[in-house]
């Protein structure tokens, strides 16, 4: 497996963008891989849609997915320069701002649209602080040590989801911003429940606890895709860094989140089963 993503990651990038076209003809009439929680998920996103809309959805977004496959497993040998040229930030005054110069911690929130990896990449090599990425551990250990190298490339130290609040506090005073892929399922019980893309769901509540405890500003980073290969950041301010009405922050991200979907739905990861936890029961007194 090694030997094959080494050479999948040297390939031109025409040769590359040409396996992704022949990966998403398997996946997509062959082994329909996932096709229909990718209709559901559209089909509840977007009902106001007409079938063919969801339809032309459906298509771009398996393109999308395998392009964003290779473009990930090139990732681990491009250049900085190359994700200098391939990753736009709009606004990074708003970043400058918000850190202070880069002198203070910022958390970063995305979700899994565009090329989120990509956009770590470009991130430490035009920002003059570390980008340190939280993880949610894979099952599978060779992919596990995979994309941990890959994202520590340039410097970026990635936290592991259930150890990064003691990562984050024993480093509070390190410069250094820190970016979570905060649209990942939640925890059935204990989880920030609210619609999102008309169903409900849950968020893990670690970001609202961490700008909390550091008091910190908090800023949405959107991706979006311009052309194949290219992408354009633009950073969304979510808090200020004072005190917010409990579960204020996780409900304007998810706002922000379904927002920037709909911009651009087809570079979104509808292949995720996002939605198949259900929420809790509520018990309900004096009823018989």
């Amino acid at each position: 497996m090694k030997l094959l993503l080494s050479i999948l990651a040297a390939l031109p990038e025409r040769v590359a963008y040409f396996v992704a076209d022949v990966l998403y003809l398997l996946a997509f009439y062959l082994f329909r891989y996932r096709r229909a929680t990718v209709r559901e998920n559209l089909l509840h996103a977007f009902p106001e849609k007409t079938d063919e809309e969801r339809d032309a959805i459906e298509k771009a977004s398996y393109k999308h997915l395998l392009s964003l496959l290779m473009e990930i497993i090139r990732s681990t040998k491009m250049s900085e320069e190359e994700f200098n040229d391939r990753v736009r930030f709009s606004n990074l005054d708003l970043m400058e701002t918000a850190t202070e110069g880069y002198e203070k911690q910022v958390i970063i929130l995305l979700i899994h649209q565009g090329n989120w990896e990509w956009m770590l990449h470009g991130a430490m090599a035009q920002m003059p602080v570390s980008v340190d990425p939280v993880y949610k551990k894979l099952h599978n250990e060779f992919w596990q040590e995979y994309m941990l190298s890959a994202r520590s490339r340039f410097g970026a130290s990635p936290m592991a989801l259930d150890q990064v609040g003691r990562e984050v506090l024993r480093g509070r005073k390190k410069k250094r911003l820190i970016v979570m892929l905060a649209d990942q399922a939640g925890p059935r019980d204990g989880g920030f429940w609210t619609d999102f893309l008309n169903r409900p769901a849950s968020f893990y509540r670690g970001a609202e606890k961490l700008a909390q405890a550091l008091k910190v500003r908090v800023l949405f980073a959107q991706c979006r895709r311009v052309e194949l290969g290219r992408y354009e950041v633009e950073f969304h301010e979510l808090n200020d860094g004072s005190p917010m009405e409990e579960e204020r922050l996780l409900e304007n991200y998810v706002r922000f989140a379904e927002r920037v979907i709909a911009q651009q739905p087809e570079t979104y990861l509808w292949t995720n089963r996002r939605w198949k936890k259900k929420p809790p029961k509520v018990e309900t007194e004096g009823v018989s």
